[in-house]
């Protein structure tokens, strides 16, 4: 009977270590009276324990609940497609989510964030040289017109102007060749796991990535409030030291769309287009405020391939899931 008695509060004081906080009642089992059946109620005390679900902690953010189960998903002309709920990351939609692609000029992000990274003077006057012309797309300002560095900003973010692009990695004081490598040093600071840049501008097809990491890079890089803000306009006019007027629509057709109308709203995009990547778009939208989703399609058959593929995919997202009330935007 001692031997017995020794043994069950053994047992009740490994159970104390591993459940301190049930202590109370684990003694009353082991110090009732012999003629009770102690090791049958300490069982039963260790099945309640085992059998029990732990409380989810208040930290774990919940994602949005699909409450459509009867719609499979959204036919893109796109090679690749990604909806990602922004705050917590959780994929609500994926096709061919780790084909490493090119990604064309979605690379102006980066490069927007790396000059930033300097800290120039935005109102400090500057203008596009002839080493800095790139060909392709089309060039909004007139080398040697003297404008902004904001200006030079806005024209490479809105109307993705490559030429702009280029000054501005020039104005950074950088090499180019040292520009580039810290692309590639933030791009792993922030988790992208496939993607490496070649150029500033997009222009070369060795700037690849996955839609994955493209929905982390857009999360990341729209967190700075002077990138968030350029990829909001649908056009932009400024004037240059020679008198002429600049004015530059955004590559972004989604801009005067009905999701940039309440109570949706664009939060942040760029737009791509190689031969070699196809039509390009990732956007970071909201509904209501919050409600946060990021949708990334790359290798889309046209031009307004990409944006339908974009309007269609956030329109299923909005339409097939549900976001608790506690749920925030960032």
């Amino acid at each position: 009977m001692f031997f017995k008695l020794l043994t069950q509060l053994i047992l009740a004081t490994s159970l104390f270590q591993i459940f301190p906080q049930n202590v109370g009642i684990l003694e009353q089992y082991a110090i009732r009276a012999s003629g009770e059946n102690r090791t049958s109620l300490v069982t039963e005390q260790v099945k309640n324990f085992v059998n029990a679900t732990l409380p989810l902690s208040e930290e774990v953010k919940q994602g949005p609940t699909r409450v459509n189960t009867s719609s499979v998903g959204v036919l893109t002309t796109a090679v690749s497609a990604l909806v990602m709920d922004r705050e917590t990351g959780s994929v609500l939609f994926e096709k061919n989510a780790e084909e490493p692609r090119s990604i064309g000029s979605i690379t102006k992000l980066m490069t927007a964030y790396v000059f930033l990274e300097t800290n120039p003077d935005l109102n400090q006057m500057a203008s596009i040289t002839s080493e800095d012309i790139r060909f392709g797309g089309k060039q909004n300002i007139q080398t040697g017109d003297v404008v902004r560095v904001h200006d030079l900003l806005f024209a490479s973010l809105v109307g993705s102007d490559n030429s702009a692009t280029a000054a501005l990695a020039r104005l950074s004081g950088m090499s180019l060749g040292d520009f580039i490598a810290r692309m590639n040093e933030v791009a792993a600071e922030i988790g992208l796991k496939q993607t490496t840049f070649a150029d500033t501008t997009g222009l070369s097809s060795g700037n690849r990535s996955i839609v994955s990491d493209v929905a982390i890079l857009l999360d990341e890089i729209l967190k700075n409030e002077t990138i968030r803000e350029a990829t909001q306009h649908s056009s932009v006019t400024f004037v240059g030291s020679s008198g002429s007027t600049y004015y530059i629509e955004s590559t972004d057709e989604l801009l005067d769309s009905y999701l940039n109308q309440f109570p949706y709203q664009i939060i942040g995009a760029k737009t791509g287009y190689l031969p070699e990547a196809g039509y390009c778009l990732g956007t970071v939208f909201s509904q209501e405020g919050r409600k946060e989703i990021i949708v990334v399609v790359l290798g889309s058959e046209t031009k307004q391939g990409r944006f339908q593929d974009v309007k269609a995919l956030a329109a299923w997202t909005y339409k097939v899931y549900s976001w608790s009330d506690s749920s925030s935007s960032l």
